[in-house]
Formats: structure tokens, sequence, C-alpha cells
């Protein structure tokens, strides 16, 4: 599948990644909202003040996935990736991996050489952690309890040197 990819946010991101988010049945209400902050925090402040930068894959102006990223702050070279996601109609697809690589292609060109990523223990979320393991990433920790009882937080790291 071709399609092309996006690397400022406009205005009409703010409904249609929410919409996005919803559609995945992955996220709690709370933290599609703190993804939408992000949104409107880089629209108000750019990408330079606000540290995140975006990465959209469209087909035909249909918003496909994305990806939010930034450099860890008091790092060197560290980089986090905030958030991946793709619509529930193109999981399997190949985005994810696509967004993936593009955010740490574009990671790599802005210096960054550690790329962390986290994420839930929940069920749900084990093609996650399989998507990321497959892609190079390896478990640096996992702290107990962490989003709430009996769901920790996965902690990956990519060393891209």
């Amino acid at each position: 599948m071709d399609f092309n990819y996006r690397y400022n946010l406009v205005d009409t991101d703010k409904q249609t990644l929410r919409e996005l988010l919803v559609s995945t049945g992955f996220f709690y209400d709370y933290e599609i909202q703190v993804a939408i902050e992000l949104v409107e925090t880089t629209l108000e402040k750019g990408e330079a003040s606000s540290g995140y930068q975006f990465i959209i894959a469209e087909d035909n102006d249909k918003i496909l996935g994305f990806s939010c990223f930034g450099a860890t702050p008091c790092t060197k070279d560290s980089y986090d990736i905030y958030w991946i996601a793709v619509n529930k109609d193109m999981i399997n697809k190949g985005i994810g991996g696509q967004i993936l690589f593009h955010t740490e292609e574009k990671i790599y060109k802005n210096g960054g050489r550690h790329i962390w990523v986290e994420t839930s223990s929940r069920a749900i979320y084990v093609p996650t952690r399989e998507f990321y393991r497959k892609k190079g990433y390896e478990i640096k920790a996992r702290l107990p309890d962490f989003y709430g009882p009996g769901d920790n937080k996965v902690i990956f790291l990519k060393k891209c040197l």
C-alpha cells in the first residue's frame, strides 16, 4: 500500500487523531486526552518550542496512523517515542512498522542514538510488545503497578549507533 507522510500538524488533526485513538480500543480516555494535549501544544508553540514532533501517514487525506516523539529532556542523545497508533481498520498491514521506521530515521538524523518506548503490561498490549521486540527493541525495565494494580510499565530501548 502506498501512502504519504506528513511532518506538520493542522488544526483538523485534533479531532481526526482523537477518533483514530478511540478506534484502536487500546487507550483510556485520559490517555487520549494527553495525546490531544500534545497535538494542541505543538500546534500552539511549534515543534521546536513544544519538544514534540509528529509523523502522520495518510492515504488520500485519510490519516492511517501517526507517531509522536521528542528528545528526552536532560539527555545527550536519547529520544522518547510517546505514541504510535494506527487506525483500527489498518492494523496488521505494515503501516505501524513503516511509521516506526520513518520515526527512527528522523530521530537518527536529529542526532538521537537511544530510543526509549514505554507501554503497558496489560494483555491487550501483547502484540504491541511483540511489535517492538521484532523491530529490535529490548525490554530494559518493568515498573510494577505503575499504571494501576497489576498494570506494569514496560520500558524498551533501541540503540541506533
